[in-house]
């Protein structure tokens, strides 16, 4: 949010969460103080990015640090859009702990206020991360920055973009499409897919602007249908960017993820595993699957499960169509019992972003080739895991650790924002299973409550998952360390 291609599904359902209430102690548990991590595992360049909501409703926020290695952070700056204003290239400083089992916290010390996380390294290039704050919750990454792309030419190429957040009437709004970047500031032409509360609007025109700083924070200009939209952007490497937008509404975040070319239906091309986040007319949902992609415009096979609005359906037979333009965009039609779903999408280096363009529906994820062979013994070792989702009191995101033992059961700790209440270390444990074609089952047990996954593999070190249960609606995923 992966990873790595961290605003996609999991900020979508974010957007749509209401923060009840404010307030909330912090509960201790489990220490988490054995293993191979600690401060020196965080060291160097970092870009961050999470959205969620706060005490104003949605905000976005995104900016870069330095990390010592030591348990300082320095040379910080932030950009935050929230009800509570537009606040560009605020600098902070900070402190951060990492226990050994790789959990850890962080505080950004800044001039508009304090802001608290709490993160699992992954490994010295990546964590997940959530808010950590009674007054607002969200939900986001950590990734080391390349210092070698840090340039307008570093960017030249094709980007495609997923971004979700609020209209100018607040509702939900996410968007999808492709940059072209010359290499020296001008983006000569691109594509916009939007679905505004339900209203798609598709294959539109996009030109724009952006520049590249020294320390990786660039300015992007979008001329869009929707008039010009101005984002305030880090980055990570040749590959991805991390997105804000600066405007006052509407208020976008998420990712940018080079295409790479030639483009044909073969760029869609065996078993994939997604995840998707969205709104049914008022109604919430979170859906996830497999499929398999013939490579010649066909989806010959596939199953997908749903938990809409807490109402779940499980294990509905899929087949469908696609076809992707020689430009790198793509549209899919899905067909299962519950009716067809459409989709414009865009095959990237890091998956294929998925944006629903239906009339009243909208939803917004990812899809992943899936590699390797799948049983309950493939999830085996030490696991980061990120969650976020809407249960009765608002959002709810939350981050573990474990271990799994690659017999079905797992052990660990767990850390959860649940609408500003805060609990810290839970002892968690569990049980899981995986067949052979990547689906399976997981259940995690803690103070929390006991939560019901129904996961899907991608591979041996990253698994995605949906929440099964009625009272919460989630989605998430776990990454190996």
């Amino acid at each position: 949010m992966s990873s790595y291609y961290r605003f996609t599904v999991i900020s979508f359902i974010a957007a749509m969460a209401v923060l009840v209430g404010c307030g909330g102690s912090v509960q201790g548990g489990s220490s988490g103080g054995s293993g191979p991590f600690s401060v020196a595992s965080v060291n160097g360049s970092y870009v961050f990015a999470f959205s969620g909501t706060n005490s104003f409703g949605f905000f976005a926020m995104a900016g870069q640090f330095q990390a010592n290695g030591n348990g300082n952070l320095t040379s910080g700056v932030l950009d935050i859009n929230s009800g509570g204003g537009i606040f560009t290239n605020v600098p902070f400083a900070g402190t951060y702990t990492v226990r050994g089992n790789g959990q850890g916290t962080a505080t950004f010390i800044s001039s508009l206020q304090n802001f608290n996380i709490d993160f699992v390294v992954i490994s010295p290039q990546r964590a997940l991360v959530i808010r950590f704050d009674t007054n607002a919750t969200a939900n986001g990454s950590i990734d080391a920055q390349s210092s070698s792309a840090l340039s307008n030419a570093a960017l030249a190429g094709t980007f495609a973009f997923n971004l979700a957040g609020i209209d100018a009437s607040q509702n939900t709004f996410v968007s999808g499409g492709a940059i072209d970047t010359n290499g020296s500031g001008s983006i000569v032409s691109g594509v916009q897919d939007n679905n505004d509360n339900g209203t798609p609007s598709t294959n539109l025109p996009v030109t724009g602007t952006y520049n590249v700083g020294a320390s990786g924070r660039g300015i992007m200009t979008l001329n869009t249908t929707l008039g010009t939209l101005n984002f305030a952007f880090y980055v990570v490497d040749s590959n991805r960017l991390k997105l804000v937008e600066t405007d006052s509404l509407p208020v976008l975040s998420g990712d940018a993820v080079r295409q790479q070319g030639p483009f044909s239906n073969a760029s869609v091309s065996g078993p994939l595993a997604f995840t998707l986040g969205g709104e049914s007319g008022t109604l919430l949902f979170a859906a996830g699957g497999l499929l398999s992609a013939s490579g010649t415009g066909t989806i010959t096979s596939g199953g997908e499960d749903f938990n809409n609005n807490g109402t779940v359906t499980q294990n509905l037979a899929v087949t469908g169509t696609y076809a992707i333009g020689s430009d790198g965009r793509g549209t899919l039609t899905l067909s299962s019992s519950a009716g067809n779903s459409n989709f414009v999408i865009y095959p990237t280096v890091a998956g294929v972003q998925m944006i629903q363009v239906d009339v009243g529906v909208l939803s917004s994820g990812a899809a992943f080739a899936q590699t390797g062979t799948f049983s309950t013994s493939t999830i085996q070792g030490t696991y980061g895991a990120q969650l976020s989702g809407v249960s009765g009191s608002g959002e709810v995101d939350s981050l573990a650790q474990f271990t799994a033992n690659g017999s079905g059961t797992l052990n660990g700790a767990l850390d959860v924002n649940n609408a500003g209440t805060l609990s810290l270390g839970f002892i968690l444990n569990g049980t899981y299973t995986l067949a052979g074609n990547g689906q399976g089952t997981a259940q995690l047990r803690s103070s929390f409550g006991t939560q019901n996954l129904i996961i899907y593999g991608v591979s041996g070190s990253r698994v995605l998952f949906i929440e099964a249960d009625s009272g919460l609606l989630a989605v998430g995923g776990m990454e190996h360390q």
